[in-house]
């Protein structure tokens, strides 16, 4: 019996001598997930609880170890985790074999709160490697809504095999597609629209997007949001709360990528993203990538509408209050404004409200011209708190064609030569607007008052091309059409 206990201990010595120890790849890890974002629709309008999977994946050709897996969120979440199995929100040291994949399994409860209001839960999963800390967000909706995020993926690949491949997740849409206004539409990450697609946004409809969404319309694809003078379109944040209805820089942009086509926006309120309309090189050169009219644009942390070498046609707008500039017309294009109303009077406002350029620079500092073939302002307003709100880069190697016509401007005469009538005609320069501003929530109100001098001021032509206002009063009924995009009715 002796020799038998000897001889095991010796085996066990021996066996545990031999065997390799476990060894995890020390490196920058990144974990690939199946989704970026975990989305539960409408919980407490359904049944209370539901449970959803998330798929984690270790695409190295070595075991991974994941130090820490937890909700961010401690205590006051509605989120549980069910880590490989056991019940429980904190996972350490969590081993994820070469070419693997963990399931966790999340868990939302919100109770029922009597009222038709939206109610939005968030938290996030965290996980640590080496050092790196990586999330998947968590989002509990308590309304009911169309729901877009994640139905397709791009992997981008990189050629140093030591650096993990980045992956896109997106909402794809290939077809004609329709959103009505039965329910809000809510987006998380990016919405592409491309091989043709032609997404439709009806009228009364309401858009709410998550931290970062977009909306991106490629080659050959067309974005037509049709609202109407009653029932308007809303492109908003997703935060619903007081504190989030004005607050800037919320979501990304409206990118209508270069080829894009027949792209329209009527009747719209675009706000509190960081840029509302980011519009790229025309693609068909003799028609507008982008018809707009009777739409607010609005409290964007950036720009209002960037526009690069592109094509736009707008009528009765107000663009307004946004970070950078309200228009940046950057790199040549063709452009006509029609009784739009540009102002600018955010407490952090220091550029121009318009800014025009009719060139680039490349990242290797050389000078890119691109012809500003039409840039027309026609019963315009262009006014807000600093000195000069037109900024003009020109360089005379290139075609510059533009021109104020009638518009009331704020404007730093010395700057400019407005006696040359190709581009400064009839206009009305640094008198007050008196724009009825009755502060609300941060809005300013830019319909006109009683003794503004843009009433009775347009020119009579155009007005007659544009006979109705942003919000559908008629310019031709009384003695003289208003200058911008208000009618003022007494």
């Amino acid at each position: 019996m002796k020799a038998l206990f000897r001889t095991s201990v010796l085996l066990l010595i021996l066996f545990s001598a031999c065997r390799k120890p476990d060894s995890y790849f020390q490196g920058t890890t990144k974990l690939r997930f199946s989704v970026d974002t975990l989305v539960f629709d409408t919980v407490f309008t359904s049944v209370g609880s539901i449970t959803k999977r998330i798929k984690v994946y270790n695409d190295l050709e070595e075991d991974v170890r994941i130090d820490e897996i937890r909700l961010a969120k401690s205590g006051n979440t509605p989120y549980k985790l069910n880590i490989d199995g056991e019940q429980k929100d904190i996972a350490n040291d969590v081993i994820l074999r070469s070419k693997d994949s963990l399931h966790i399994f999340v868990e939302a409860t919100i109770d029922p709160n009597n009222t038709n209001e939206a109610l939005i839960r968030t938290d996030s999963i965290l996980f640590s490697t080496n050092g790196k800390t990586q999330d998947i967000d968590l989002v509990a909706w308590g309304q009911d809504a169309h729901f877009y995020y994640n139905n397709s993926f791009f992997v981008f690949e990189n050629e140093d095999p030591e650096v993990p491949n980045d992956t896109m997740f997106y909402y794809s849409i290939a077809e004609a597609t329709t959103w009505t206004s039965d329910k809000p539409h809510v987006i998380y990450g990016n919405v592409i629209v491309h091989e043709g697609g032609i997404l439709t946004i009806l009228a009364g409809s309401n858009v709410y997007l998550h931290h970062s969404a977009n909306i991106i319309i490629l080659e050959e694809s067309s974005l037509k949001i049709l609202g109407d003078i009653e029932n308007t379109v809303l492109i908003a944040s997703d935060r619903l709360d007081e504190y989030y209805s004005d607050l800037p820089g919320q979501w990304g942009r409206i990118w209508l990528a270069g080829g894009s086509l027949e792209n329209e926006i009527r009747n719209a309120t675009i706000k509190n993203g960081t840029i509302g309309l980011h519009i790229d090189t025309v693609g068909n050169a003799f028609e507008p990538s982008l018809r707009m009219e009777n739409t607010i644009i609005a409290n964007n942390s950036s720009y209002g509408i960037l526009a690069y070498s592109s094509n736009i046609e707008a009528s009765n707008c107000q663009i307004s209050d946004n970070g950078a500039h309200d228009l940046y017309l950057f790199a040549g294009g063709n452009y006509r404004f029609s009784h739009c109303t540009f102002a600018n009077y955010n407490s952090s406002h220091q550029a121009p409200s318009i800014r025009m350029s009719n060139f680039y620079e490349d990242v290797n500092g050389n000078e890119i011209l691109r012809p500003m073939e039409r840039a027309d302002f026609e019963n315009c307003i262009i006014y807000g708190r600093i000195q000069s709100e037109l900024g003009i880069e020109q360089t005379e190697d290139a075609l510059f064609n533009y021109k104020f016509n009638n518009c009331l401007m704020r404007l730093k005469e010395n700057d400019f030569n407005i006696s040359n009538s190709a581009h400064f005609n009839s206009n009305t320069y640094n008198e007050d607007p008196n724009f009825a501003q009755e502060m609300e929530a941060y809005k300013y109100n830019y319909s006109l008052d009683t003794l503004s001098p843009a009433q009775n001021s347009a020119a009579g032509n155009i007005a007659l091309q544009f006979p109705y206002d942003l919000l559908g009063n008629s310019r031709l009924s009384d003695e003289g059409a208003d200058i911008g995009a208000y009618e003022r009715i007494e």
